[in-house]
């Protein structure tokens, strides 16, 4: 999970708002499973806005995603 003072705050909502526009951009059909819980986009958006539980397991995600990218660990093998 990202530690709340990994971040400056500017940097925290860089990120979040990274994450909306990539929601934003999935289709209207996308479900997501969280735990037991089955959101739609629209609520997998309200959670990150909101910065809940799920919200910030999200960004989390996303952030993992980003590392993984940029160390070349995604498309290593092509």
């Amino acid at each position: 999970m990202v530690q709340d003072n990994t971040f400056d705050d500017e940097t925290k909502e860089q990120l979040k708002q990274l994450v909306l526009e990539r929601i934003n951009v999935m289709p209207e059909t996308l479900r997501i499973a969280v735990g037991s819980l089955e959101l739609t986009k629209q609520e997998v958006a309200k959670h990150v806005r909101a910065e809940d539980e799920v919200g910030k397991q999200m960004i989390e995600m996303e952030l993992e995603f980003l590392r993984a990218l940029a160390s070349g660990a995604i498309y290593a093998g092509t």
